[in-house]
């Protein structure tokens, strides 16, 4: 075992640390970079009516960089809970130190393999000791059907799904040992069981998402083998390993593109896809760390509850409602409860069943006007105009604002008198905060009718709330009343869709974009805009393309 695991690993090292020669360069495109190879929204006004050259061609189509990928918290402890079904445990674990990024698992730095090693012999120990939880394992009964036949059944049972792949010969032969030590030293069957569980959940295959390919290239293109393809669909789409519908189309050799067309539609709109989704949302939204303003009534309980109708509204938009971009970015709909209700200004509702409301169009706006991101992005018992800012241009428009000089000292608003619009206005007048408050301002006082827990509101303690201001980044830019008009001119644009096209990127490639993706980005920016903005298009269409379905030859180990 110790050998296949370290080959194992050190075949991935190669394949993650290895040239990568040509496209597959993976120097980071910069943020917002404007351009016709642009993955963003553009960093500057543009001209709508400028005709957009294309970026493929016959060089640039094809895959780009497929490095060396972790399996995040959340794809961890999903494929704990495909191991061991019911058996309940915390589906917070915590594998690694954080997540690292937005919906980008991390790479090769992290724990130690002592942590993991520690982990997975208490996860083991944990659940050998349940009978139920052992019978389900290898859907066998020892005591009926004797030890031998339930030992090969779990052994093929569980390494398929731990690996995600079919079951060699040689993982039999390496794991019956440890099966049959671990049964001597703890001398019963669940102890073999646990003996097993516990070098599987700290082996690298799974841990990480293996893509090594089936070795057959079509130029620099190399096909990944159907049960690696299952595998990064699956957890592109679900956040999970493959189902066993999923891993009996993988056997059968490398999924085509209609194949990976009808498995994806079958996963979207399932349970996990469901869940996926909001997971996505939680880190689009950067709602990581949830805020306690206790003063202000938003508690820790109530925050998680925004939360949860976060979730709600964008997996009812998503796969219930109309399934659009524009829906998601401008409808006025929550879902709520007694307690929630007074947050969105909504009366006459009891109990604690979250339910769907209708709201004034003139207040709400879709995602970025709900309370649980509203609330994560301001401050104790103030709103936080610039941080609100950052998030929507970074997650909307994909325009990454530079940071303040290191000479610049934080922000002081005391001095200044009147409502915290003309407070910032005037501490950010110089010039040299102008670079950067000139994008950042007009866009965080769009929100300035929310309170720091999102509450609507037409006046502040020193004043009128004025929320209008002028956007002057990418085809959106123009005036707007507030953030409701804010959030239409965004919906209306190419560059929004185009910047949550490259969101969806990123989560499909398990990395950030590089200019190599250039093509796949405008292939599924198009396809998005063909298909009226539909989500789940989207990630079909995502789900399709080069960069999806193949890894480079040069990137292979020779």
């Amino acid at each position: 075992m110790q050998t296949r695991t370290a080959c194992v690993l050190l075949g991935l090292l190669l394949s993650a640390c290895g040239k990568t020669g040509g496209s597959g360069d993976a120097t980071p495109a910069p943020a917002g970079a404007a351009g016709k190879a642009s993955m963003t929204g553009g960093s500057g006004p543009t001209d709508p009516g400028e005709p957009v050259e294309s970026v493929c061609t016959d060089e640039t189509r094809g895959p780009s960089a497929s490095p060396l990928s972790r399996l995040s918290n959340f794809e961890l402890n999903r494929s704990l809970q495909a191991l061991v079904g019911d058996y309940p445990f915390d589906s917070n674990l915590a594998w690694l130190p954080e997540e690292r990024g937005f919906s980008v698992s991390a790479e090769l730095q992290g724990p130690s393999e002592d942590s993991y090693h520690a982990l997975a012999h208490r996860l083991a120990s944990n659940f050998s000791l349940n009978s139920p939880a052992l019978q389900a394992l290898g859907a066998c009964d020892p005591a009926t059907s004797g030890e031998a036949t339930c030992r090969a059944q779990f052994l093929q049972r569980f390494l398929q799904r731990a690996f995600r792949r079919a079951v060699t010969d040689e993982d039999i032969a390496e794991m019956t040992p440890v099966f049959t030590d671990g049964q001597k030293l703890g001398g019963d069957f669940a102890s073999g069981i646990r003996a097993v569980a516990e070098v599987v959940l700290h082996d690298p295959e799974f841990l990480y998402l293996v893509q090594l390919g089936t070795g057959k290239a079509t130029g620099n293109a190399v096909a990944l083998t159907g049960f690696e393809s299952a595998a990064r669909l699956s957890y592109f789409l679900t956040g999970a390993p493959p189902d066993d519908a999923l891993l009996t189309t993988a056997a059968k050799g490398p999924l085509s593109a209609d194949t990976i067309e009808s498995e994806a539609r079958r996963l979207l709109g399932s349970v996990p896809s469901r869940e996926l989704v909001r997971h996505f949302y939680t880190q689009h939204l950067n709602l990581v760390t949830l805020r306690d303003d206790a003063d202000q009534g938003y508690t820790p309980d109530v925050a998680g509850l925004a939360l949860e109708a976060t979730g709600r509204f964008v997996e009812d938009v998503t796969f219930d409602g109309a399934g659009t971009y524009q829906a998601l970015m401008t409808e006025p709909s929550a879902w709520v409860n007694a307690t929630l209700a007074p947050f969105y200004g909504v009366g006459n509702v009891k109990g604690d069943a979250l339910q769907k409301v209708m709201l004034d169009p003139q207040q709400r706006s879709g995602l970025f006007t709900q309370v649980s991101f509203l609330a994560n992005s301001a401050r104790p018992s103030q709103s936080s105009p610039i941080q609100r800012a950052i998030i929507v241009l970074r997650r909307v428009l994909c325009y990454d604002p530079p940071p303040p000089p290191p000479e610049v000292p934080p922000l002081s608003l005391d001095p200044v008198a009147g409502t915290l619009r003309n407070r910032l206005t005037v501490m950010t007048q110089d010039a040299s905060c102008q670079e950067c408050h000139r994008d950042l301002n007009p866009v965080g006082f769009a929100f300035e009718n929310y309170d720091s827990v999102g509450k609507w509101r037409d006046v502040e303690p020193d004043g009128p709330v004025d929320a209008s201001g002028e956007l002057l980044r990418t085809d959106a830019a123009g005036k707007f009343d507030n953030a409701i008009g804010l959030m239409q001119r965004i919906a209306d644009s190419k560059d929004g869709p185009a910047c949550f096209a490259g969101q969806w990127l990123t989560q499909a490639l398990r990395r950030a974009a590089v200019d190599a993706d250039a093509c796949a980005h405008e292939q599924v920016t198009q396809a998005f805009a063909e298909n009226d903005g539909n989500l789940v298009e989207l990630m079909v269409a995502l789900a399709k393309t080069d960069n999806f379905r193949f890894r480079l030859k040069s990137e292979l180990a020779p």
